[in-house]
């Protein structure tokens, strides 16, 4: 086996009232010897007992825990990634289980393949109540749940990294390479979806090279609640909202409107038309994507005002 050290990072909001005890529990299995790992979990906030559910597993991992009292996700990893000791960083969430071997395959992929510098594990869902509903079969499972069920490894196209089982060489971010504390989860509001990738999309435009490893395997919790057409919809807002800040390049240029380029206003205007027509037909694909559309647009066209400048779209 190598010899690579590895750093496990996440942060919790309120965690301790959800599945961060099944998450923890994961990392005691783990089959890689505590000398040979470090976790960093950061408390983000938290009102409820996130901190005192950490302190318990002091005995148990090889856990440091911060606390960070500003909100947000991508604020409480960059102060993790001040702390890492780790050749991998390796970035999950507080809502999954991971298998017993999954540190193990992620030491034993990184050595196998030297000239990558980005690894992407095997997400696959862990339904609280096994979705009967034909619109689950619609909808992009990346995208919607941070699911990447590919059972064959390789190289891979950086989008296709995601979240819960992000791996990067610590010498790809150095001292300067942070999450943009602009984007990422923030309680109470919406905001823009993306943290994750957005790092990874300006690492590969530096040169990293991603690689699927689908040996290392975490299950990601998706609650009941999450499962239903209209939060799915509505969850197409927050990708909307994160797009102008992933890729400002793809965003029109031209007249704008209110702040918003005219082209975003006619699509917009479109898909409005299309969810309107088909809002009181019977279910189907077609009537899904229209309302899904409606809101992602609406999304977009508030993080155009938000990250995209008139003069970047001259």
């Amino acid at each position: 086996m190598s010899d690579l050290l590895v750093s496990v990072l996440f942060s919790s909001y309120n965690g301790a009232s959800r599945r961060l005890r099944h998450t923890l529990d994961s990392l005691v299995r783990q089959e890689l010897s505590h000398n040979r790992w470090e976790l960093i979990a950061v408390d983000n906030n938290s009102n409820d007992g996130t901190f005192d559910l950490l302190e318990t597993y002091s005995d148990k991992l090889p856990i440091t825990i911060l606390q960070q009292r500003k909100p947000g996700k991508s604020g409480a990893l960059n102060m993790a990634l001040d702390r890492v000791k780790g050749d991998l960083i390796v970035f999950t969430d507080d809502d999954v289980r991971a298998e017993p071997n999954w540190l193990k395959a992620i030491v034993d992929c990184a050595a196998a393949h030297p000239s990558y510098g980005v690894f992407g594990g095997r997400i696959v869902p862990e339904w609280e109540k096994e979705p009967k509903d034909r619109f689950i079969e619609w909808i992009p499972m990346g995208s919607t749940f941070a699911i990447v069920d590919d059972t064959q490894s390789g190289p891979c196209d950086p989008t296709k990294v995601w979240g819960p089982n992000t791996i990067v060489r610590r010498e790809l971010l150095g001292t300067s390479v942070r999450y943009r504390e602009d984007i990422g989860p923030l309680p109470g509001k919406i905001f823009a979806m993306g943290e994750d990738a957005e790092i990874i999309i300006r690492l590969a435009a530096n040169g990293a090279k991603s690689y699927r490893c689908a040996e290392a395997v975490v299950h990601h919790w998706i609650p009941a609640s999450s499962v239903t057409e209209d939060w799915v919809q509505k969850r197409g807002e927050r990708l909307g909202y994160g797009m102008p800040a992933l890729f400002p390049d793809e965003v029109p240029g031209g007249v704008r409107l209110s702040g918003v380029p005219l082209p975003t206003w006619i699509e917009s205007a479109q898909w409005a038309f299309r969810a309107a027509m088909l809002y009181l037909l019977p279910r189907s694909k077609k009537r899904f994507w229209a309302i899904w559309k409606y809101y992602y647009m609406r999304g977009y066209r508030a993080g155009i005002r938000r990250y995209v400048s008139q003069t970047m779209t001259q």
